[in-house]
């Protein structure tokens, strides 16, 4: 029950951040939002991990932690670009099948969730895809549509490396959490600060908005950290799945907040990702 609270809280904070980071790059640069942060996030990293004086762990798992980060430094920055393209409650939820890469690479390793979470699993993974079902309805010009296509393929991106990161810091947590934590963030903040260079990108940030930037880049830390012991906690390929359902915090605040609307598809997939957590949760 431990893995099941983390990887629930994981998924709360993953989606407060998937939908206070995005906002922030409608109006700002994406790498910037990203850069601040993930400074804010480095040095708390920093000092937790030398107020708990953990042992330095072996140099594979500090390289996979490494790995883990610029995964995830990629996998943000095409989640905070296509939020320029697409409505936050149809690119959320297309992120978060990422979640099945590691569940996949569990399986083949070896684990062997009970019946009822084997059942739970996919349902959540239907819910999110279903969730991500545009808000539909309206037609689109030529210019429209090129932006959905595109934002389409940066929310796709996104999946894709969001699940190699969930996968490889499962993996790099075995060394320990609090290395794998620093070690993850370090990485990530590089790559955000060398994508924008290679591709030309401003790194400047209003002043106004570097508060709501550090606490985006807070919110991501607080839910590797939380990802990373429920990882320790429960079987890898329950908990990713539980923090992959982070589309059902960022739908709904989008939908509260920004008032986007849902197709019937996008409600019938919120039913199925909470069906999916029950009994993930069962199990």
């Amino acid at each position: 029950m431990t893995a099941v609270l983390l990887g629930l809280l994981t998924a709360l904070l993953f989606g407060a951040a998937s939908y206070l980071g995005p906002v922030l790059s409608r109006s700002n640069s994406p790498s910037a939002v990203l850069a601040v942060g993930q400074v804010a996030a480095v040095a708390v990293a920093g000092a937790v991990l030398l107020a708990g004086g953990a042992a330095v762990p072996a140099g594979h798992w500090l390289v996979l932690g490494l790995v883990a980060g610029v995964a995830n430094g990629l996998a943000l920055t095409a989640m905070f670009e296509a939020a320029r393209f697409l409505p936050i409650s149809v690119m959320a939820p297309i992120g978060a099948t990422g979640g099945g890469v590691p569940v996949v690479v569990a399986l083949v390793l070896g684990e062997r969730p009970h019946v009822l979470q084997l059942a739970g699993i996919p349902l959540a993974i239907l819910g999110a895809v279903l969730l991500a079902a545009g808000s539909g309805g309206r037609p689109e010009t030529r210019a429209g549509t090129a932006r959905r296509s595109v934002g389409l393929w940066l929310a796709a991106a996104w999946a894709g490396l969001y699940g190699v990161f969930l996968s490889v810091f499962a993996e790099a947590s075995e060394g320990g959490e609090f290395w794998a934590v620093a070690s993850s963030r370090v990485s990530l903040l590089v790559t955000v600060l060398v994508l924008p260079l290679l591709r030309g990108s401003s790194l400047r940030l209003s002043w106004s908005a570097v508060p709501l930037a550090v606490v985006n880049g807070l919110l991501i830390l607080a839910g590797v950290s939380t990802f990373a012991f429920a990882t320790q906690a429960g079987l890898v390929s329950v908990v990713s799945v539980l923090a992959t359902l982070s589309p059902l915090v960022t739908v709904a605040l989008a939908v509260v907040v920004l008032r986007e609307r849902l197709v019937w598809r996008q409600r019938a997939g919120l039913a199925a990702a909470l069906t999916g957590v029950v009994l993930l949760a069962a199990g």
